[in-house]
């Protein structure tokens, strides 16, 4: 067994992805994914006050609306660049865009031009994360590959626990401006522990003229971005056209972007991209109005908040980290099981979530276990389902479907967002509590976690004799074409 440099791969025995042969790339891949995490979710802190600073309170909302746009085409093109010419050029790239953004932000003398950087650095952020997640894939053997996404995933969890509290103490201390650059100096060393490794991995293209999906990615692009902005109004007569003619853009333009089969949800590769999707809706979705949940119903601070937050992150972690080692210990077997398992546990959490704040109870308690319970089915589906897809991509499109992956979990989470933006927009304008508007955005959420059972059995392959990957059920029993577009008669 070879990995993508053609060398042997590692005995799983002899070392891990710490040993001396995978120390400085798992390291780098680390703290490449610490540094964009942070930024997710620690700037969040600082961006009301950079918005009443630069007169953009009005526009608050696009600050995060204009950084997963810019998120969804930076991953595209991340995963093509990718196929074309090997993963270490674009992830420059990326980090060269989004050190770019942080700096544009910091200096940001009006709110249009911190949108802008804003724009950039979701480019950037979009980039590296589908590398990371690729170079996993190239990188690693199939034994090791889990263990690594269960270290990429604890990745989050710093970001996670301290990152708003840390974001606003240095704006507290300094200002907003210097949490934008505080960790710049962090990406050479990220860069300088990844580089030396990811030049020796082949471009996963197979060096034929592929085709271009940027101005596809363009397209979706501008269809999302009338979704939301028709969920984010409350005119109806704004709305509806705006939803209606994102709907009509954005469908057709996934079915070109997205593996052949996968708005049919079909068996293997395809099922794991609506699982990626439905999971991030889940569990992402839920945690984006979570603290909103924490402090405006249940009466907790915002330091309560988010030490109630840090229980799913300690909980993906631990998810992660079971999931590697059931994963080790039965050679691959079992993951779409695992899929399925963290999806029932979602289902249960974000459902007590709802029953938490929406029907009155208003227990602390009861939505801190629920989100720890979610967390932990987060923990079990997200590394089972990118090791799934990655074994079962075709030769020479591990980019593409690296990028698919992240693309359906930027543009669900970027929806459910918008939709959960939109549910509390219109209770506010009929005299809703704010407890009955967050109820239903986590029955929402435990909707999309029960569709991802059905999705998760689907993700189970035949394997045929001789072939697969480790022994594994879901190893492919022949590559299916990646994109509509490559379908033959």
């Amino acid at each position: 067994m070879t990995d993508n440099t053609g060398a042997p791969a590692a005995d799983p025995a002899e070392g891990g992805v710490l040993s001396p042969r995978y120390r400085a790339l798992s390291l780098g891949l680390i703290t490449s994914v610490t540094l964009v995490a942070f930024l997710w979710l620690g700037v969040a802190t600082v961006l009301p006050e950079a918005a009443e600073d630069l007169g953009g309170v009005h526009l608050f909302g696009w600050a995060f609306t204009a950084f997963m746009l810019a998120n969804l085409f930076g991953t595209i093109a991340a995963g093509q660049g990718a196929d074309k010419g090997g993963p270490t050029r674009p992830y420059v790239q990326a980090f060269i865009v989004f050190v770019i953004g942080c700096v544009v932000a910091a200096i940001a003398s009006n709110w249009w031009i911190l949108l802008a950087g804003r724009v950039l650095q979701g480019l950037g952020v979009g980039g590296v994360l589908a590398l990371a997640y690729l170079i996993v894939g190239l990188a690693y053997p199939d034994e090791l590959r889990a263990r690594m996404l269960a270290l990429v995933a604890s990745a989050w969890t710093l970001p996670a626990l301290l990152g708003p509290a840390i974001a606003g103490a240095i704006a507290s201390a300094t200002n907003w401006r210097v949490v934008f650059l505080i960790l710049v100096p962090l990406v050479p060393v990220a860069a300088l522990l990844t580089l030396p490794a990811m030049r020796k991995l082949k471009p996963t293209g197979d060096g034929t003229p592929g085709e271009n999906r940027l101005p596809l990615t363009v397209l979706l692009v501008l269809g999302v971005g009338a979704l939301l902005a028709g969920l984010e109004n409350r005119n109806i007569a704004v709305l509806v056209p705006l939803v209606v003619a994102g709907v009509a853009i954005t469908l057709p333009v996934l079915n070109k972007l997205l593996p052949a089969g996968t708005l049919t949800v079909r068996r293997g590769m395809p099922a794991g991209m609506i699982v990626r999707g439905l999971v991030s809706a889940a569990y992402y979705g839920g945690e984006s109005f979570f603290p909103l949940s924490m402090t405006r119903v249940l009466g907790l601070s915002t330091l309560g908040s988010g030490l109630a937050l840090s229980a799913g992150a300690l909980t993906w972690v631990s998810g992660a980290w079971l999931q590697a080692k059931l994963d080790t210990r039965s050679g691959g077997k079992g993951r779409h099981a695992r899929v399925v398992l963290g999806f029932v546990l979602l289902v249960a959490g974000d459902a007590l979530i709802a029953l938490a704040v929406g029907t009155g109870l208003n227990s602390v308690p009861l939505a801190v276990v629920g989100w720890a319970v979610a967390g932990l089915g987060m923990g079990f589906v997200y590394p089972a389902v990118t090791t799934i897809v990655l074994s079962l991509a075709p030769k020479g499109k591990e980019g593409s479907a690296s990028s698919s992956l992240q693309l359906c979990e930027t543009l669900s989470v970027a929806v459910m967002t918008g939709l959960g933006t939109a549910i509390t927009a219109y209770g506010s304008s009929h005299d809703w509590s704010d407890s009955r508007g967050l109820g239903i955005i986590y029955v929402i959420a435990a909707a999309c976690a029960f569709l991802g059972i059905a999705a998760g059995l689907r993700t189970a392959v035949r394997r045929r004799t001789g072939e697969g990957d480790s022994g594994s059920e879901e190893a492919p029993a022949a590559s299916a074409p990646l994109h509509e577009s490559e379908r033959t008669a």
